[in-house]
């Protein structure tokens, strides 16, 4: 039997819905192949001893009452694990587990897939290629962000301080009616387009972070999308140590047929290239966008690059992109199906069937 613990997204928040779904579908997989040892579940959202709520509490009475498991299962549905290496060796130990299973959104795992991908398939409008492609590029760079995290406030000043803000269009919430300071101190104001909340409803519901929609699932505004040469994407992990996570904010470009760079973690360009993926630092070859530590720099000087051409040259440019644009995005769709058969099929030998 498996003893759950882990709490997930309200129900009626967006992907809500879809964490409990995964979230009891594992449960009933765990049931179903290790049906005669002692199992624990742990869904690792807001889970640590960090966060102010009751679930580090219940293994903490685990371990009083001296229960041990022979497997430990922590699931990552949405968010990257809050769980550090020295807590997760702590549950291990005390406990008494055999065997660790690392389920969901963890790079490198037997049992990795990737969330985002999967909704991302499932919500997006259905906008055709013609929709969404390049009809010129008014704007050299498209840099769509909501939270006000420290990073993103940092390239934000630094974009405009070299008058970058006049080139493309730049998006960032505010710390406004928010009880955690994502900017960690930093200074920052709101950046928006006429953009409305409303506009982004799922199941009925809206809402927004500091005046900035909570748009997960599109592309935005078509008129915008389509006059956009560069997506910049603002990625919810930066630091390169942490485990490499990859979220909506990935997919939309490839989606959406535009050449991307990271503002985040390196890693994320060689975790697309593993998973079937092409990138496009070798257009500006010279920037060291996938080795290099600056990831402020090396965005800041992939706009440089990209501002001295002319709009014609940049046509050009997207012209001979496009085979590998298109390639992108088919393999997106693709790669959603395979990650949702991984799901639904945790303990089989899923990799034969694709």
């Amino acid at each position: 039997m498996v003893t759950v613990i882990g709490t997930t997204f309200p129900a009626n928040w967006q992907y809500g819905p879809e964490e409990i779904e995964i979230f009891q579908s594992t449960e009933i997989q765990i049931n179903q192949h290790f049906p005669d040892q002692r199992n624990l579940l742990i869904n690792t959202t807001w889970f640590g001893p960090q966060f102010d709520n009751s679930e580090w509490a219940k293994v903490q009475r685990l371990i009083a009452n001296k229960e041990t498991f022979d497997n430990l299962f922590l699931l990552s549905v949405i968010d990257p694990l809050y769980l550090s290496d020295k807590d997760t060796a702590y549950l291990e130990c005390n406990l008494q587990t055999t065997a660790t299973y690392r389920i969901g959104m963890f790079e490198h795992s037997k049992y990795e897939w990737n969330f985002h991908s999967v909704v991302g398939a499932k919500y997006c409008p259905d906008l055709t290629a013609q929709e969404v492609k390049l009809t010129w590029p008014e704007y050299t760079f498209l840099l769509y962000q909501r939270k006000p995290r420290r990073h993103r406030v940092e390239l934000t000043h630094l974009l405009i301080e070299r008058g970058h803000d006049t080139n493309g269009i730049i998006t960032l919430g505010s710390n406004k009616n928010s009880s955690y300071d994502w900017s960690e101190g930093l200074g920052s104001k709101l950046m928006t387009i006429e953009d409305l909340p409303s506009n982004y409803k799922h199941n009925g519901r809206h809402d927004d972070f500091g005046g900035v929609p909570n748009d997960l699932v599109t592309l935005g505004r078509l008129d915008i999308w389509q006059r956009h040469f560069l997506n910049v994407v603002s990625e919810t992990q930066f630091n390169n140590w942490d485990p490499t996570f990859i979220t909506e904010k990935t997919w939309k470009p490839i989606i959406g047929l535009r050449p991307f760079v990271i503002h985040g973690q390196r890693n994320v360009y060689s975790w697309l290239q593993n998973n079937g993926f092409r990138t496009f630092n070798h257009y500006w070859s010279h920037i060291p966008c996938n080795t290099g530590d600056d990831q402020h720099g090396n965005v800041i000087d992939v706009i440089d690059f990209l501002c001295k051409k002319s709009k014609d040259e940049l046509v050009c440019m997207y012209a001979d992109m496009l085979p590998v644009l298109e390639y992108n995005r088919s393999r997106f769709f693709e790669f959603a199906q395979e990650q949702k058969y991984k799901m639904d099929h945790l303990f089989t030998n899923h990799r034969s069937q694709y």
